[in-house]
C-alpha cells in the first residue's frame, strides 16, 4: 500500500473541507481525518467494505423502506457485530473510522457514520443527531421518524428514552427540545469527530496529535462550500 506523507494527507483533507460535504461524503471525510495518522490507509478499500455492508442488506430482500432499515440492522449488528466500546471508551482507535471498521468497535459518532453511509446507499433518509454526550441516527420515513442508537446494538429509542438520557447526562438541568433532535450537517459531524480526537489525545498525553486534530477542526470550521 502506498505511503502517504502527513503533509499530503493534510492537503487532501483541506481540499475536501473546502467543498460541499453531504452524507454520502461523510465516511470519506472521516477516513481523510484518519489518513494523517495512518499513512498506509486504503481509503477506497475501507469505503468498499462499507458499501458491501449496504449491498448485503439490500440482498436480503425488497419491500417498504422500513424493511431496509431492518435488513441493515441485521447485517451491521447481528452479522458483523458492530458495537460500542464500553470497556475502553477513550481509546483513540474508537475515533478513527478505519479502526472502527476493522475492529467493529467504536464511539457512538463513528458507529453512526458507518450506519449513515450504508443507510444512504440503501436509499434511506438517515441523518446524524448530536445529543448531549451521545450521538444517534435519525431515519425519516413518510409518516414517522425512527431514532437508532448504533452504540447500543442499533436499538431504537423512544422520545421518553431520549428525554431520560438528556436529563441524566445534565443531572436534570436539560429537557428534551426540538433543537436536540435536529439533523446535523455532515460538516458538524466531522468537526465533532475531530473534537473527540483532540480531547482523547490530550487525555492520552500526546500533545502533537491533539494539536493536529485541533488544526483540522479549525480548517473544517473555517471553510464553506
Amino acid at each position: 500500500m502506498q505511503l502517504i506523507h502527513p503533509a499530503e494527507a493534510r492537503r487532501r483533507f483541506t481540499e475536501f473541507a473546502s467543498g460541499e460535504i453531504t452524507n454520502a461524503d461523510l465516511a470519506r471525510g472521516a477516513l481523510l481525518i484518519a489518513l494523517e495518522d495512518y499513512p498506509r490507509l486504503d481509503i477506497d478499500g475501507t469505503l468498499a467494505a462499507l458499501d458491501d455492508l449496504a449491498d448485503r442488506a439490500a440482498r436480503r430482500g425488497t419491500g417498504p423502506p422500513i424493511f431496509a432499515l431492518g435488513h441493515l440492522h441485521a447485517e451491521m449488528f447481528d452479522v458483523d457485530g458492530y458495537r460500542g466500546d464500553e470497556t475502553s471508551y477513550y481509546d483513540p482507535r474508537n475515533a478513527y473510522l478505519n479502526e472502527v471498521v476493522d475492529r467493529k468497535l467504536g464511539l457512538p459518532i463513528l458507529l453512526s457514520i458507518v450506519f449513515i453511509h450504508a443507510a444512504t446507499r440503501l436509499g434511506l433518509n438517515a441523518y446524524g443527531v448530536g445529543l448531549p454526550a451521545h450521538y444517534v441516527v435519525k431515519v425519516r420515513f413518510e409518516l414517522i421518524e425512527v431514532y437508532v442508537d448504533p452504540f447500543h446494538g442499533g436499538v431504537t429509542l423512544t422520545m421518553q428514552e431520549i428525554a431520560e438520557m438528556i436529563s441524566g447526562v445534565s443531572q436534570g438541568q436539560m429537557r428534551l427540545s426540538s433543537e436536540h433532535l435536529r439533523a446535523w450537517d455532515p460538516r458538524e459531524t466531522l468537526m465533532r469527530v475531530l473534537a473527540n480526537l483532540q480531547n482523547m489525545w490530550a487525555r492520552a498525553g500526546d500533545a502533537r496529535k491533539s494539536v493536529a486534530a485541533r488544526e483540522r477542526l479549525e480548517i473544517l470550521g473555517a471553510m464553506t462550500a
